[in-house]
């Protein structure tokens, strides 16, 4: 075997296994006007007369966007708000069961149960005879513990009635959106962290949360465009 045939073979075997250096594609820039604002593991663009402050804490670092008219106030750490929750979520999480089997359940023949362990096999929206059952309620929740069937009534709190919560991911980061519904004052902020950091996973990760209250409709579509850019930094290598 000739020297420059063994010289090639050794080039295809060994030279296959290296990995090409990975480029990293830089962001878009901001629409002229506007600015990127370095937020440690978040980045974000914002209207160049936006001016970033960050205040003293104690576990997180918060601070503010302050604008002409309005400010976006943030928090970045790993105990951040969640901001509000959707309908479906605060039905899922289950805490209206304690109160429900407390004020509708008759604890002299049924004095054990326990709402941690009650499951929920169907709601529906509650109609006049649940009503009479359980005044002002919003849904109806079909319940089993152990053998005994039971309904309870769900009442949605008024501030989950009064936002419309988007959920979706960016760049492997689960994102909420809150806005207030058509007509209403409320909050208007968005939640991000990484997707696989809960308190499921046994994974913490820094998030971080911004939101303003009580905006003109004005107002609120600037928000909403600006937390639409709140974003994970790509890092360099």
């Amino acid at each position: 075997m000739s020297k420059a045939y063994l010289a090639l073979l050794i080039v295809l075997l060994f030279g296959c296994n290296i990995k090409p250096k990975q480029k990293t594609v830089p962001p878009p820039p901001p629409k002229p006007g506007w600015k990127t604002i370095d937020l440690d593991e978040f980045v974000i663009d914002v209207p160049d007369y936006f001016t970033l402050k960050f205040e003293k804490g104690i576990d997180s670092q918060p601070g503010s966007l302050k604008g002409k008219d309005f400010d976006l106030l943030f928090d970045y750490g790993r105990f951040c708000d969640t901001l509000v929750m959707s309908e479906q979520e605060y039905i899922r999480q289950g805490w209206w069961k304690d109160e429900g089997i407390t004020r509708f359940v008759n604890k002299r023949l049924h004095p054990d149960i326990n709402w941690i362990k009650t499951q929920v096999t169907q709601t529906k929206p509650c109609n006049k005879s649940d009503s009479t059952f359980a005044r002002g309620c919003d849904l109806i929740a079909s319940c089993v513990y152990k053998s005994y069937k039971f309904k309870l009534p769900i009442f949605i709190p008024q501030e989950v009635k009064n936002h419309t919560v988007i959920l979706d991911t960016i760049q492997r980061h689960y994102r909420r959106l809150v806005i207030p519904k058509k007509g209403l004052k409320g909050i208007t902020g968005i939640y991000m962290r990484k997707q696989e950091a809960h308190m499921f996973s046994g994974i913490s990760a820094n998030a971080i949360v911004m939101a303003t209250r009580n905006l003109t409709d004005a107002q609120q579509a600037l928000a909403k465009e600006i937390f639409l850019t709140l974003r994970p930094k790509v890092k360099g290598k």
